[in-house]
């Protein structure tokens, strides 16, 4: 609901007849009860994991779609990434994707996670939701801060020299398998 009073694609098309009721370009909320309900004639919201770059071109010119609210994580602030991992061993590639635009991310704990977000580098890593709202505050508390932990992860993530998936490869797996 607050967003819509920043960006008007968020914004209601038109009030509630109930005071009690609270209204977005997408949903309504009854405050007495809680419940959110979707409206009718709503627009659709589409989101994109990362930035377009030259290299991910999209024109949709001349075709016949319904309403569109467009989001793109590259022009967003920060990422949350819920993943985990039944075996350990897999990296969210949505994570690769935010990392690849240069957004921090909050991201759950598991096994390896590590080796992707370093916490209090390029991103944070959180137990629970009680640690991710802390994060938030915190995050957000002054926000927008140039001096900003925010900043300084993106600075970070700008800054990272990573290596291509086969230089990775080379560096790291090729030692293991020729020592067999």
């Amino acid at each position: 609901m607050k967003l819509g009073g920043s960006y008007s694609p968020f914004r209601a098309r038109s009030e509630p007849e109930d005071p009690a009721m609270e209204r977005s370009a997408f949903t309504e909320w009854d405050a007495g009860s809680g419940l959110v309900t979707r409206l009718r004639g709503r627009p659709a919201l589409l989101v994109s994991s990362t930035s377009w770059t030259e290299f991910e071109q999209l024109t949709l010119d001349g075709h016949n779609l319904p309403s569109l609210v467009c989001v793109i994580t590259g022009s967003a602030d920060l990422g949350v990434c819920l993943h985990t991992s039944s075996s350990g061993l897999d990296l969210p590639m949505k994570v690769v994707d935010m990392f690849g635009c240069c957004l921090p991310v909050c991201a759950v704990n598991f096994k390896c996670l590590h080796e992707l977000v370093k916490h209090d580098e390029n991103g944070l890593i959180f137990e629970n939701s009680e640690e991710l709202a802390a994060q938030l505050q915190m995050l957000f508390s002054n926000f927008p801060d140039p001096a900003g932990k925010l900043n300084q992860f993106r600075k970070n993530l700008q800054e990272s020299e990573q290596l291509r998936w086969d230089e990775s490869w080379v560096q790291t797996v090729l030692p293991l398998v020729t020592d067999i």
